[in-house]
């Protein structure tokens, strides 16, 4: 009998201590939010509130424990002037986007090979602005545990936002150089530029766009939900090496492609400009003349690139140079905002500085019949005939300056 109550009082003694051990446990794990699994105390596996969790779902209670707030709920003034501007440009990113590819496929006029290059981009400008931009929205208003609960939408999202944006990248490049061999290799223009080439460039660059997202898929990079800037996008601290092709190569390669395009364009117009009119160089007031009508003759080209430079370097600039994710939260939100913002901006840049595709626009939106284009090929060659009648230039200089160059790129039209 003494035995036996001297084992009750034993078994007593040891249930209250790990009672006293798992109380204290627990307060310690509610305390410090960190979920574990201790074995020699018989506790099941342990969520940030400090309760087992039902079933032992652990990563579940790390994922509670590392979300955060949406911007709405953490910073509604920053949200709410981000909702305003990407609901702005989603509107007007969609609207114009659409407006260029039923003007394409609808208007004779636009379907020339120089603007499948344009539609290709307006193409991929459309996905963004159509499809991304509103989930940043989502994503600004809900916050990352809306997108939780979805990630196969966070996932798809991001991808389709990255190769987009890449195939928006390749298409300004091929359009660039679709302008520079127009001008400056004009003779060979026709042979490369083909309808079936110029389809199969624009199939290529979409290809293209997805093999350079594919490492995401791999392991080599991931889709995630950024904290920073608020979106479902690419892991940019996943791996650096492709943090550093996507900042230098798929954004640096095409902006110095078209900055080298460009130059050799402006190159070819100024001195096209000054051999056309004989001009004395010594003179100020015609040399600025010149200087003025190159730059208006190029205006399209280097709003474009511009644009580019504006919207995109500060993306690539901070996504480079923030390795170990430091920079705040303001910063990264504003320079995607200002990427994004580049899917909006080209339809208006072609609405505002191409007067052919402008006046398609319009023919379009009042339901006007389709009306013979107030200059032609033709046209010009009869004005170059004049000019070089009395200018003494030699043929093959009017043949250049004239009908391959002046009324194509009036305002760096497409041909």
């Amino acid at each position: 009998m003494i035995a036996s109550l001297a084992r009750e009082s034993t078994d007593r003694s040891l249930s209250d201590k790990r009672n006293w051990l798992h109380s204290d446990r627990l307060v310690s794990l509610s305390t410090s939010g960190v979920a574990t699994n201790d074995t020699h105390l018989g506790l099941d596996k342990i969520g940030v509130d400090g309760l087992p969790v039902q079933g032992g779902n652990h990563s579940e209670a790390m994922m509670r424990r590392t979300q955060e707030p949406s911007l709405y709920e953490s910073n509604f003034t920053m949200a709410m002037v981000y909702v305003v501007l990407m609901v702005t440009a989603l509107l007007v990113g969609t609207a114009g986007n659409l407006l260029i590819l039923v003007a394409s496929a609808c208007l004779k006029s636009l379907r020339k090979t120089g603007y499948i290059f344009i539609v290709n981009l307006a193409a991929a400008d459309l996905c963004v602005a159509g499809i991304a931009d509103p989930m940043c929205v989502v994503a600004v208003l809900k916050g990352e545990a809306w997108f939780n609960d979805k990630p196969w939408l966070c996932e798809t999202v991001a991808a389709m936002c990255l190769t987009a944006c890449f195939c928006a990248f390749l298409s300004l490049t091929l359009a660039s150089m679709n302008r520079y061999v127009f001008v400056c290799h004009n003779m060979v223009y026709d042979r490369i530029f083909t309808k079936k080439a110029c389809i199969v460039m624009c199939v290529s660059a979409w290809l293209l766009a997805f093999f350079m997202e594919f490492p995401n898929f791999v392991g080599i990079g991931a889709h995630t939900f950024d904290k920073k800037s608020h979106q479902c996008i690419w892991d940019r601290t996943a791996n650096f090496a492709y943090t550093l092709v996507v900042s230098v190569v798929l954004i640096g390669g095409p902006l110095l492609t078209m900055g080298v395009c460009y130059l050799l364009i402006f190159k070819k117009i100024y001195s096209t400009k000054l051999n056309l009119y004989q001009i004395n160089t010594e003179d100020p007031s015609r040399m600025k003349k010149v200087w003025s009508e190159t730059v208006k003759s190029c205006r399209m080209l280097f709003v474009i690139f511009l644009i580019f430079v504006a919207l995109w370097t500060p993306y690539a600039v901070v996504i480079a140079m923030d390795v170990k994710d430091k920079m705040p939260t303001a910063l990264h939100l504003f320079v995607t905002m200002l990427a994004h913002l580049h899917s909006s901006v080209n339809c208006g840049v072609y609405m505002a500085c191409n007067r052919n595709f402008r006046l398609a626009i319009c023919r379009l939106v009042t339901c006007r019949s389709q009306e013979k284009p107030t200059t032609s090929i033709t046209d010009s060659k009869t004005t170059g005939q004049k000019i070089y009648s009395s200018s003494g230039l030699s043929s093959s200089t009017f043949a250049t300056a004239s009908s391959k160059v002046i009324t194509p790129l009036s305002s760096c039209e497409s041909e």
